[in-house]
């Protein structure tokens, strides 16, 4: 049949009422099991398509699809959570019309995420857009909406919770791994590499140990029985980056240096390494923060891994609208390709 039929020409078939196909399509109660699987053999027989687009047109002035998106406050330490959100911000432009509501919510602290978690789930969201920094409070958070019945997707790092759960995100470990390669084909198995982490009060990031976790498995697996310098920098957040003697000592060594930095604050580095007279350095880092790339684009770091923050902002939305409207979560998980990006193709950016 036409697959242009429509919901008329299905009630008319199965001989009921509009209203109880519109029942049938939207799994609301009130039509018998008899019923509503005649009404569901004649939609597969027909090839019908739910128009959610004309029916969300529909419904946008008088229901709005209202998203909570819970992320870190962006400060001087984590301005990462600009990009993120710039792609937010374009998916609600572009589902302006569908009566689509985003409400930002900031924390800074594992008990800002609680409050304001519960504050989201008490206020009855239709679903959440936020990160998995910290497994407890989140497997907390996870209890609370599902008892609501409001979808979550996680955007940025996977970690293992308690409920099956959402992640839109890059694989760390692998994107660890690609850095150790990048790294080593300029400095070989006889230099010395260094990790640098980000550290909060609640210790490593998950995506900073899953990258160094990648980055060290690349030696172990293809040098087996070749001992490899690495060392591990934990940089606290909140404080500046200082140098201690076993460092200093590693930057006077006159072998070729590797510099792995796990998250988005390779444009840190350079300053140092001129600060110290450390040459013989390749670095390889991630994101693509304005002073990252303005590094790049001046040779002083070597590679950067794109973990693409503002498509993942912007899937999360448009995957959210896509699960609201049509039940279609195919959209809500994502492994994110590792893009890698130098100097040449850098101004595109």
């Amino acid at each position: 049949m036409d697959n242009l039929i429509g919901i008329k020409q299905i009630a008319k078939l199965a001989n009921v009422s509009i209203g109880t196909v519109d029942r049938v399509l939207h799994n609301r109660p009130g039509v018998s099991s008899a019923t509503r699987d005649k009404i569901k053999a004649i939609i597969k027989e027909t090839g019908y398509k739910k128009n959610t687009v004309a029916s969300r047109l529909n419904l946008a002035g008088r229901k709005k699809l209202k998203i909570a998106v819970l992320i870190p406050e962006v400060s001087s330490n984590w301005s990462y959570w600009e990009l993120p959100k710039k792609g937010i911000e374009k998916a609600v432009e572009e589902l302006s019309e569908m009566g689509i509501l985003v409400s930002y919510y900031y924390f800074t602290d594992p008990f800002s995420f609680i409050k304001l978690g519960d504050a989201i789930t008490n206020k009855n969201y239709d679903a959440l857009v936020t990160v998995p920094f910290f497994m407890v409070e989140c497997n907390n958070l996870l209890s609370k909406t599902k008892a609501k019945n409001i979808p979550v997707v996680f955007m940025d790092t996977e970690i293992k919770l308690d409920y099956p759960s959402y992640f839109i995100r890059q694989n760390s470990h692998k994107a660890g791994m690609v850095g150790a390669r990048l790294l080593h084909g300029l400095v070989g198995t006889e230099g010395l590499y260094f990790v640098i982490n980000i550290v909060t009060d609640r210790g490593l990031h998950a995506n900073n140990q899953q990258r160094e976790n990648g980055f060290r498995e690349f030696f172990a697996t293809n040098f087996k029985g070749k001992p490899i310098s690495i060392m591990t920098i934990n940089h606290p957040i909140d404080r500046p980056f200082e140098i201690n003697p076993e460092i200093e000592n590693w930057f006077k060594d006159p072998r070729r240096k590797g510099i792995f930095v796990t998250n988005a604050r390779s444009y840190l580095i350079p300053d140092i390494l001129k600060t110290y007279n450390v040459s013989n350095v390749s670095v390889v880092g991630f994101d693509l923060h304005q002073d990252n790339l303005e590094c790049l684009r001046k040779q002083e770091i070597d590679f950067l891994i794109n973990q693409k923050p503002e498509f993942q902002g912007y899937t999360a939305i448009k995957g959210m609208f896509k699960f609201l409207t049509e039940q279609d979560s195919s959209d809500l998980n994502m492994d994110v390709p590792v893009e890698i990006i130098v100097q040449e193709n850098s101004d595109a950016l």
